[in-house]
């Protein structure tokens, strides 16, 4: 158990010291503000330590002819004579003086930090945002989106509450305490140790509560991550959710991670609310000690009625800072665990990262060579094995395999959307590595079988791998693409508004805006991931069509598991279990009866039922067409 407690704080000291290091670069940029916002802080907190001094000078040297002890300015106020007009004027321009300097510091070091805090989470935000991008794909598959989401949302809000309010309670508290500490010391140290007897009782309760309420933080942030996980989940693939009736499932699934996170957040709020009682009991029995001993302490003379009135207000004011300090551990608590949540992505190595060495890449010939290239997700788990693979500059293959087979994999190495584990990937005889990453990745374009869009116009999304390009390339790219017809029917044109997604267009029309874009780019690799996939027969021509188009002058490699998708193909690879089994023109290959012409007789017999459907289909709906109006209205 002892052995497994040093583990655990070990671990906890690793996991402060690495979130320090992922975060201090961004906030030294804001090191001179933060420096004179606590400089103004520790300033405050002198001037409020202060305050009741002019009460205590009014008391003991104009109302009990006292001597008056005071720091630095002592031996001063003694030597005035007693009751003179000078020494309430001076205690009373003192007091205002103090009131101008706490407010005018305050607004300062508020602002001072308001304005750190949220230029440090923008810049913080920014940081992840772009260092997210560049993780691999690897990287992304491992993580939900919507948890990633909340780490650049709610997780970035924490910290940023705690630079601007945290900071303030934390350094204003701690200077206000010492402050009022030493003082109270100073006047008399054995009052000083009567009056803070029930101290320690209550730094041992905010250092036991402090602990879990953490752990409650940690548990509800990492809820809020599922939680947002789930709704991104659901509200993305919300046609289906609705299609299938399945809200109540989701609802319910939904609700059920809610509980979850609610019931840690209300876990910290039941430990941070059992401190405030606590705090209020012992500096009730702080004020009492202070009450009994000081009074019998006046009686004695030992110490002047101001010195009671100076010790009074201290205790007083005294636990108002410990209970800012024990409700600042609630979200300290939540900026740490967000801090560690953001320095465990920014300390996501860059899996795919440019060398040294690497060069911009110039503009291709084309000829593309897999060299004994392997890659694995996970060890001891290989998704290709020994490719070797060469592809002319200008030809058009098309890789074909089962599901699983590695086909999508293959063609993402080439943008270097993963690098191999073994082996190396070659354009025009250079290896890939050598080139910048965006350099590279601005030669090839990519047509895939989702047609992502964004939310904007249609020309925007044309123009997205090239947003510098003229309106009249963009027309071309269209046209060459078959999209510009459709395009031009719309109720604002190119400048049509696109939904989420491209939720209002069909998924033909998707996939030709998807195709304008790639020929936009004018890219001398052009990749096709399953393009025609989720298309019916009508829109898959008219995309053919324009990937035809797209594909002339091009070397273009065409993932598929449709076959009529490789008609215009030069050459096809047939992949097994990672590992090319054979290739050919379609002709050799169905000549030689293996792996692919197994799967082209397959296919043909699926399309001539599919056909026989579509006539039945046709035939049904001629007869309806044509039966007597009496029929129809019956």
């Amino acid at each position: 158990m002892i052995e497994h407690s040093k583990d655990h704080e070990e671990n906890r000291r690793s996991s402060l010291i690495g979130t320090i290091r992922a975060l201090s670069p961004t906030l030294g940029a804001f090191r001179v503000e933060l420096v004179l916002a606590i400089i103004a802080m520790i300033a405050d907190a002198v001037l409020t330590v202060m305050r009741p001094w002019p009460l205590k000078v009014v008391i003991d040297r104009i109302l009990s002819n006292r001597r008056c002890r005071a720091p630095f300015i002592g031996v001063r106020l003694d030597s005035i004579p007693h009751g003179s007009p000078s020494l309430l004027y001076g205690a009373c321009l003192t007091t205002l003086f103090i009131a101008i300097g706490t407010g005018l510091l305050t607004y300062y070091f508020t602002r001072s930090l308001g304005v750190v805090g949220q230029r440090f989470a923008f810049a913080l935000r920014r940081d992840l945002f772009a260092h997210m991008q560049r993780l691999s794909l690897r990287f992304h598959d491992r993580r939900r989106a919507g948890d990633l989401t909340v780490r650049l949302t709610t997780d970035i809000n924490s910290i940023q509450d705690f630079v601007s309010n945290g900071l303030i309670l934390l350094v204003g508290n701690f200077a206000l305490l010492s402050g009022m500490l030493a003082l109270m010391f100073w006047l008399n140290w054995r009052f000083a140790l009567i009056s803070l007897s029930a101290t320690p009782l209550l730094f041992a309760a905010i250092f036991r509560y402090t602990r879990r309420i953490k752990s409650a933080a940690r548990r509800a942030r990492r809820s809020d991550g599922l939680l947002a996980s789930v709704a991104q989940e659901t509200l993305a693939s919300i046609r289906i959710v609705q299609g299938l009736s399945q809200e109540d499932q989701r609802d319910e699934r939904f609700r059920l991670q809610g509980e979850s996170s609610l019931e840690a957040y209300l876990e910290g709020i039941r430990y941070q609310a059992r401190v405030a009682p606590l705090v209020d009991l012992l500096s009730a029995i702080g004020l009492v000690m202070v009450m009994w001993f000081g009074s019998i302490r006046v009686v004695s003379g030992d110490i002047t009625t101001g010195d009671l009135i100076v010790f009074f207000a201290y205790v007083t004011n005294l636990y108002s800072p410990m209970k800012s300090l024990a409700r600042f551990s609630f979200s300290a608590s939540k900026a740490l665990i967000a801090g560690d949540r953001i320095a465990d992505v920014l300390h996501e190595p860059l899996e795919v990262a440019d060398r040294a060495d690497a060069r911009p890449a110039p503009r291709f010939e084309g000829l593309i060579e897999f060299r004994n290239v392997s890659f694995q997700y996970e060890p001891e788990n290989p998704v290709l094995s020994e490719i070797e693979l060469a592809i002319s500059p200008g030809e058009c293959v098309a890789i074909v395999g089962s599901t699983g087979a590695g086909k999508s994999t293959l063609a993402g190495l080439i943008p270097r959307l993963y690098d191999p584990t073994e082996g190396a990937i070659l354009i025009d005889g250079e290896n890939i590595q050598s080139y910048m990453i965006s350099s590279l990745r601005e030669r090839i374009a990519l047509v895939l079988q989702d047609a992502l869009l964004f939310s904007g116009t249609i020309r925007d999304n044309i123009a997205f791998g090239r947003p510098d390009a003229t309106d009249e390339q963009i027309v071309a790219a269209a046209v060459a693409a078959n999209a510009d017809e459709f395009i031009r029917h719309m109720p604002e044109g190119y400048l049509s508004r696109v939904a989420e997604r491209g939720t209002t267009l069909s998924g033909g029309q998707k996939q030709r805006i998807a195709i304008a874009r790639a020929i936009l780019r004018d890219a001398p690799i052009l990749i096709l991931d399953e393009p025609t996939s989720s298309l019916d027969v009508v829109s898959e021509r008219l995309v053919m069509r324009a990937l035809e188009r797209a594909s002339t002058g091009r070397t273009t490699i065409i993932i598929a598991h449709r076959l009529a998708t490789i008609r215009f193909a030069d050459r096809v690879v047939v992949l097994e279990k990672g590992r090319i089994v054979e290739q050919g023109t379609p002709a050799e290959l169905i000549a030689r009866g293996g792996s692919f012409a197994g799967l082209h007789r397959l296919q043909s017999l699926g399309e001539d039922d599919n056909e026989s459907d579509h006539a039945d289909m046709l035939q049904a709906n001629t007869s309806l067409t044509t039966r007597p109006a009496t029929s129809v209205s019956r």
